[in-house]
């Protein structure tokens, strides 16, 4: 796992280093793309109810309602997690 997150980082400074030269060569769909995948950030039930500015039990209505996608087990979380670009999809419709 250590190697792949190495690999990430690498890839992600060669990416900003073109950025910054002027010679990268992502076209709009891909920079959006790249963008999206990036932002795919896990949060806890206590942290997406702060973050939609809701209460738990409003949550797990939204969630039978189908309005909120239900969580989805990550390995190292006992819990379930949720995608703050889903939420932002949630936030954004409110």
């Amino acid at each position: 796992m250590q190697a792949l997150k190495q690999l990430v980082v690498h890839l992600l400074r060669d990416a900003a280093n073109k950025i910054d030269a002027g010679t990268c060569e992502l076209n709009a769909t891909e920079a959006t793309e790249l963008i999206e995948v990036i932002s795919h950030i896990s949060m806890s039930k206590e942290s997406a109810c702060i973050y939609l500015n809701i209460s738990r039990s409003r949550f797990d209505d939204l969630v039978r309602e189908g309005k909120i996608p239900k969580g989805k087990k990550c390995v190292g979380f006992k819990e379930l997690r949720w995608y703050k670009d889903e939420l932002d999809k949630i936030k954004s419709n409110r």
